[in-house]
């Protein structure tokens, strides 16, 4: 299938490029930092590799946005669905079995928005 690409996944992409970088250079560049504003655990070693997978995923989203066919950003999409449900699965076991700020459920409604949304733009363009 080499259908064009539809404008909800541009503006998907670019917005998860948006938030991404956000939240990624913060984790990778200031993970002591976000520790202190949020109260969330000291893992400063833990913090700067998910910043690095974070941003990657960013940058990934941007190369995707860049793209005009299916063909292209299919890998995109469904790398991006099995990053953003672990990520939901990942929080939800965390925020269970630890005790941590109020703000993992800022990153769980995040992450299920983006899954959410790349869910979407999957089946749509696998029916185009």
């Amino acid at each position: 299938m080499s259908s064009g690409i539809s404008n909800i996944a541009k503006y998907v992409f670019l917005l998860h490029f948006i938030v991404a970088l956000i939240f990624g250079a913060f984790w990778f560049l200031l993970p002591e930092y976000w520790s202190t504003l949020v109260d969330w655990p000291v893992e400063y070693a833990s913090g700067r590799i998910v910043g690095m997978a974070t941003l990657m995923m960013a940058i990934g989203s941007f190369m995707a946005y860049r793209k005009t066919t299916w063909n292209e950003i299919e890998i995109y999409v469904v790398m991006e669905l099995i990053f953003n449900i672990l990520g939901v699965i990942g929080m939800i076991w965390n925020a269970l079995t630890m005790t941590l700020p109020i703000v993992v459920w800022l990153l769980v409604g995040l992450l299920l928005l983006f899954s959410v949304l790349y869910l979407y733009v999957f089946f749509t363009a696998r029916k185009a």
